[in-house]
Formats: C-alpha cells, structure tokens, sequence
C-alpha cells in the first residue's frame, strides 16, 4: 500500500512538472527563435515546392511585418518563463493556451507539418489547466469578499 501511494505521489509531482519543463522548452526555442534571428520570411521555391501553397502564404503573410514576428515572439517566451516559474506556471499555461491553440490551427489550416507537435503541446497544455482546476475556479468564480480572504498574505 505504501509503494503504491508514494508512487501516485510521484507521478501526480512529476507528470506536470515534466508538461511544463516541455511546454516551456518548445517556446522557448520558437519564441527566442522569431526575437532573435527571425522564423519567418520568405519561404524559398524549393521549400514552397515541399511544403506546398499554403506554407508559403503563410511564412510569406507572417514574416511581411516583424514587429508581428516580435510580438509572437515575445508572447512564447513569456509563457515560458512563467510556466518555468513554480509560482507562475498556471499563470504560463493560462498565457501558453490561446497561443498554441492559434499556432495548432495555424498549422492544420494551412499544412504547415508540425501538427502532430502543436497537437501534443495543446493537450499538454489542457491538461496542466484541468489539474489546476481547482485554482482557476477559485480565481474566477469567488465571490469578491471571498476573494480578499484569499489574497490576503
């Protein structure tokens, strides 16, 4: 019996901390990615050719402004750092889920070929939001004089 509750313990520590290590990691990379040297730009024929029309649409349509490619940017890596940060990281998967949802529909739409990765990271992130259910009801639906018992420190 012991075993069997210290390993449940384990896995409900370290399955979140793993989603969020690699939530982090994977925009870090793509946000560092478009702020440092750029994502986007204009594809080449070679890599329209490969990837089709409507990869080039897109690279073409999001590399045309780069304060857009920063502003992605900016977005990935915070949600990063914050889903790093143990006393931010439901703060990081609030932030991280409309971003990933927007690149998972990005990229079935217009056949980018990173589905099956932006998928994984959308459930991931799903996932780390119904484990901390529970604190984002209580942020939510509280009523105002229930809130500041909460908040107090």
């Amino acid at each position: 019996m012991e075993t069997n509750s210290r390993l449940m313990r384990t896995l409900k520590q370290s399955v979140p901390a793993t989603f969020r290590l690699f939530l982090a990691l994977n925009f870090l990379l793509y946000g560092l990615a478009k702020l440092v040297i750029g994502q986007f730009g204009v594809p080449s024929a070679e890599s329209v050719m490969a990837n089709g029309e409507g990869f080039g649409m897109v690279w073409e349509f999001f590399g045309y402004s780069r304060l857009y490619e920063i502003f992605i940017g900016v977005g990935e890596t915070a949600a990063a750092i914050l889903l790093l940060i143990p006393r931010t990281y439901t703060l990081g998967a609030v932030v991280f889920l409309p971003i990933i949802a927007n690149v998972a529909m990005v990229n079935y739409c217009f056949n980018i070929g990173v589905q099956d990765l932006s998928t994984v990271l959308l459930i991931m992130c799903l996932i780390l939001l119904w484990i901390d259910r529970g604190k984002l009801f209580a942020v939510f639906f509280q009523h105002p004089a229930e809130n500041k018992k909460v908040t107090k420190l």
